[in-house]
């Protein structure tokens, strides 16, 4: 049973890539650039940084491409970047059981905490590990090492949940389980422990059926 999730943040808890993709298209036009939304889909799901770099890198655009989009992603209106169905109530349970829940993402602390404390989801979560806070990317696991160290948790009872394989590399590399959560397939190749195709299978990951109501397979 695992009762502490480090959740990552978009695409996960938060369905960020639409608008995400459509910022990323009016940077590029800003620099005269036309890409498909395939191909922009394609490389944010990798990273940010990564599909930044694919574009500067193909297209010889300059350092201040990301900071570009940062500077319109972090204003976007809550509306346009809102939580998956279930996110909510998957973490109001984690909690109601006695278990916990953390954030462990690239985005901005600023970012983040906008829209948990729009959609009333900030108090949820014991810790909320940033870009701002310093630690290494993922997938490297020293954000998790901390936060399994901090809070004093046992690694067979933690599990790491995200959209993208960095962040099951660096649930793997930090010694927990993993789940690959992938709304837009019923199938991918991954590592990860556990798949789903909607958070609300997650309780069934967790293995707490008998406490939750309506699990799906």
């Amino acid at each position: 049973m695992y009762e502490y999730v480090i959740w990552d943040f978009g695409g996960t808890l938060f369905d960020t890539y639409p608008a995400a993709a459509e910022v990323f298209s009016r940077v590029l036009e800003k620099y005269e650039v036309r890409a498909s939304v395939k191909e922009i889909l394609e490389k944010l799901k990798e990273s940010t940084s990564k599909a930044a770099q694919h574009f500067m890198d193909k297209y010889r655009l300059h350092s201040g491409f990301l900071e570009d989009f940062y500077s319109i992603e972090n204003h976007l209106e809550p509306e346009r970047q809102p939580p998956f169905e279930g996110a909510k109530d998957i973490c109001i349970q984690i909690n109601k059981n006695g278990g916990s829940n953390f954030l462990f993402s690239h985005r901005s602390n600023y970012s983040m905490t906008k829209l948990l404390n729009y959609y009333k989801m900030l108090d949820l979560f014991s810790e909320i590990v940033s870009a701002d806070s310093g630690f290494a990317r993922k997938p490297d696991p020293q954000a998790i090492m901390y936060i399994i160290d901090k809070y004093g948790l046992e690694r067979e009872r933690v599990i790491t949940i995200g959209d993208r394989e960095i962040d099951i590399e660096a649930g793997k590399r930090a010694g927990i389980a993993t789940c690959l959560f992938n709304p837009d397939s019923s199938s991918a190749p991954t590592k990860a422990d556990f798949f789903v195709t909607s958070l609300k299978q997650v309780p069934s990951v967790l293995q707490v059926c008998n406490r939750y109501s309506g699990c799906e397979s």
